[in-house]
């Protein structure tokens, strides 16, 4: 039999062991801290900039998308109105400590052309509304039409060839131009408008035609708006238009799948497509290979244009949206407030958003507009699937907001109104981009810019802004970000959500005398987020300084 002293310690032992034996009990998450620069009411954030090694490559009113770690420059002046050349300007970024790299890809049209009627013809509206789709979204590739069969003859060109573009025979390649705006979807490239060197005083006239640099072959090919086969019209365009703004999403992307021929016999049903993939066991080499469609060739995505100068010498408030599938313009609910150019266009999940602009008579600025966006969706009970964007009303503008100061004595004179929080000065030309900042939490930066017109209009240089603001947007769901706003909301607390913040930006490396010394002030400039490179990124690209030179160096900016 065991001594007392053994059964204490093995007593004591067991209870010692029970807490390890037990299973965990879960953490509770932990609160969010409020000390947060938006809830206090801190009036700065900080951003860095890293200037980056490369060739002088000097111009303005040029374009500029990052694809893959590439960025990509189009287009642009050295001189006014006289645009510098065709070539796709390609710049390797630098990433994980390895350095820039520049070359320049001469225009090239796609091997990958073919004829555009012999694509079907696109679902619209109203077929959806009549509710007789049987065959919902038939698909369209997106390829480029060859040049018509008179376009092919060895004749000498007429001069309607060569005004590139006010003629009615187009180039398989874009001409050179300023003033163009680009976005992207997927790898892809997409281009309107603009003008030339033939076409210095009103903008090109191409009909409606989209333009695409395929970043896989550094190939160009271009999409014309859908022509029906039974009808001498197309589909609405919009007008030509220079010095305006773009964006794109890749909705509609989604679409219905055209259901399979149902099999007249059970012995076809049973065989099914075994004849030309095999079974299994005993499969086809290539039969996969061979039948297997990029997405990018069927047509995804919505191309938004906005603005601009008009062939009338006026300026425009429209909005159109350009569906890649069906190849069809649809115009959107114009913009509040003067026809302007040169505004400032960004989307951000389902809202597009607009700052500044010019007028003609001066900059614009003191509001934020919104318009929301919508995707339209097709569902007969056989199949379902996307159909395009839409605007969801109207849009919708965000004042600086004000308050009364009280008057400067007692002589009966009315209070004035003062701005009660900071807001970006008025400015055009400029650059507004959407960066993921931590936790979810998504801003719009807004950067440099013309603050006050030359007055010898374009071939002089005005003033310029050097700084940056950042607008916070509505968090990703279910992330730390939306977490966080949902508790300081149910505490009554500010999110900083829909508010304007000063970005005070210092050096990316304080040995690098570039970095400290930063971008000199400039509009006409370009710029694209470096999106999966990195998320808090901004590519900034040339422009014209205060001294009327055109700018050749790049810059990344990054938001922390």
């Amino acid at each position: 039999m065991e001594s007392f002293a053994k059964l204490k310690r093995r007593g004591t032992d067991l209870l010692n062991s029970i807490p390890h034996n037990l299973p965990s009990m879960p953490q509770m998450p932990q609160l969010p801290h409020l000390q947060r620069g938006h809830a206090t009411g801190n009036s700065t954030m900080k951003g860095t900039w890293q200037h980056i090694s490369i060739p002088p490559l000097p111009r303005s009113s040029h374009s500029l998308d990052v694809v893959a770690g590439n960025a990509y420059i189009f287009g642009g002046e050295v001189e006014s109105r006289k645009p510098v050349d065709n070539d796709m300007h390609v710049i390797a970024l630098p990433s994980s400590g390895a350095g820039a790299d520049y070359y320049a890809v001469k225009a090239r049209p796609s091997s990958k052309q073919q004829l555009a009627e012999t694509h079907p013809a696109p679902i619209s509206e109203e077929d959806e509304t009549a509710a007789e789709l049987k065959d919902p979204l038939t698909e369209v590739d997106l390829s480029s039409p060859p040049p018509p069969a008179a376009a092919t003859t060895t004749e000498e060109p007429s001069s309607a060839t060569s005004d590139k573009g006010k003629g009615k025979t187009l180039d398989e390649v874009p001409c050179a131009r300023v003033g163009h705006a680009t976005a992207v979807i997927g790898s892809r490239i997409f281009l309107f408008g603009g003008r030339n060197t033939a076409s210095s005083s009103e903008p090109l006239d191409e009909g409606g035609r989209v333009w695409i640099f395929e970043t896989k072959t550094h190939t160009w090919a271009y999409l014309d708006p859908y022509r029906s086969p039974n009808s001498s019209s197309s589909s609405p365009v919009p007008p030509p238009r220079s010095y305006f703004s773009a964006v794109a999403t890749d909705k509609p992307r989604d679409f219905a799948i055209k259901p399979l021929r149902r099999a007249s016999s059970w012995k076809e049903w049973a065989e099914g497509d075994s004849a030309e993939v095999g079974i299994p066991q005993r499969p086809v080499a290539g039969a996969v290979a061979e039948n297997a469609a990029d997405e990018e060739d069927a047509g995804f995505g919505t191309f938004i244009i906005h603005g601009g100068c008009t062939p009338d010498g006026g300026r425009t408030a429209d909005v159109w949206a350009f569906d890649v599938r069906s190849r069809t313009w649809k115009e959107l609910p114009p913009a509040p407030g003067p026809a302007r150019g040169g505004a400032a266009l960004a989307l951000a999940k389902s809202r597009l958003y607009r700052f500044g602009g010019y007028d003609g008579e001066m900059e614009l600025g003191g509001q934020l507009d919104v318009l929301e966006l919508a995707l339209d969706e097709f569902d007969d009970r056989v199949s379902r699937g996307e159909i395009g964007v839409f605007a969801r009303g109207a849009w919708q503008t965000l004042l600086a907001p004000v308050t009364s100061a009280p008057p400067p004595s007692s002589s009966g004179e009315t209070a004035k109104l003062v701005p009660a929080e900071e807001w970006p000065g008025n400015r055009s030309v400029s650059s507004m981009e959407l960066v993921l900042g931590g936790g979810g939490r998504e801003y719009l930066v807004l950067m440099l810019g013309e603050r006050s017109p030359s007055a010898e209009g374009h071939a002089g240089a005005g003033r310029f802004w050097g700084d940056a603001w950042a607008f916070q947007v509505p968090p990703l769901g279910m992330t730390a970000a939306s977490v966080t706003d949902a508790f300081l909301q149910a505490v009554g607390r500010k999110t900083g959500e829909g508010k304007w913040t000063r970005v005070v930006a210092g050096p990316f490396d304080e040995d690098e005398k570039a970095d400290v010394e930063g971008p000199s002030p400039r509009g006409w400039l370009a710029s694209a987020p470096l999106g999966d490179l990195e998320e808090n990124a901004i590519l900034v690209f040339g422009g014209l300084s205060e001294n009327n030179q055109r700018l050749g160096d790049g810059w990344i900016f990054r938001l922390e």
